[in-house]
């Protein structure tokens, strides 16, 4: 993955994806810096409505996938 910025083009490593209450926490690193890029599902929706139709598949499996881990991590904890 890479991030274009103002000041340069920097390589995404990702390296932990971390289920939380309402959010899926990915993190990594940025070049040498550590980042974190945080998702809720109403993230997953504006993200729909960008990408248009040709996204409701991949959309609607991102939210079953969340909704999934979700639950899942409810009951682990």
């Amino acid at each position: 993955m890479k991030v274009s910025s103002p000041v340069g083009d920097f390589p995404f490593e990702p390296q932990r994806l971390r289920v939380g209450p309402g959010h899926l926490t990915l993190e990594g690193q940025v070049g040498a810096w550590p980042a974190r890029v945080e998702l809720e599902p109403r993230d997953l929706i504006t993200l729909a409505r960008i990408a248009g139709a040709r996204a409701a598949l991949p959309v609607l499996a991102a939210v079953a996938l969340f909704t999934g881990l979700r639950r899942w991590s409810n009951r682990a904890g």
